[in-house]
């Protein structure tokens, strides 16, 4: 890899909890994670949050706001991921593609999964009240 790849999350809240999926590839590989993937070159970033919402999830969603920019250097892996608020549109939550298991979770629930350590960074900065976008960044070797 030459070059940063661009991905994009979709948070998706249902009352005090947040939508996670198990992810089975890596990075983060048997993690649980915000639903998102790659952006395909010419796709815009709200047809790939979309597209790989409904993929991983079953979902159909609508990104409202940009909630925080991820960068991680993990695993051979250099990734740009902005991450949006998104609004459930339709669909059935049922866990599918890259994603091996798909339900939503409190907070303190998040604390006891194994997560990245950038999920649970910005969703424990969202609710204690950041609203504005905020870039977080893991390196691991």
């Amino acid at each position: 890899m030459d070059r940063p790849l661009v991905a994009v999350g979709s948070v998706i809240f249902n009352g005090d909890s947040v939508l996670l999926i198990r992810r089975l590839h890596p990075p983060n590989q048997y993690k649980w994670a915000i639903p998102g993937g790659k952006v395909e070159l010419g796709e815009r970033l709200r047809d790939a949050v979309i597209r790989e919402t409904l993929e991983e999830t079953g979902l159909l969603v609508e990104p409202r706001t940009l909630m925080g920019i991820i960068e991680v250097f993990k695993e051979g892996y250099h990734y740009v991921i902005l991450d949006f608020i998104c609004e459930k549109k339709g669909g059935e939550l049922k866990a599918s593609s890259d994603a091996g298991d798909a339900k939503y979770f409190t907070l303190n629930e998040i604390r006891k999964l194994n997560v990245s350590s950038t999920t649970l960074e910005m969703l424990e900065r969202f609710w204690r009240g950041e609203k504005m976008p905020f870039m977080i960044t893991e390196i691991s070797k």
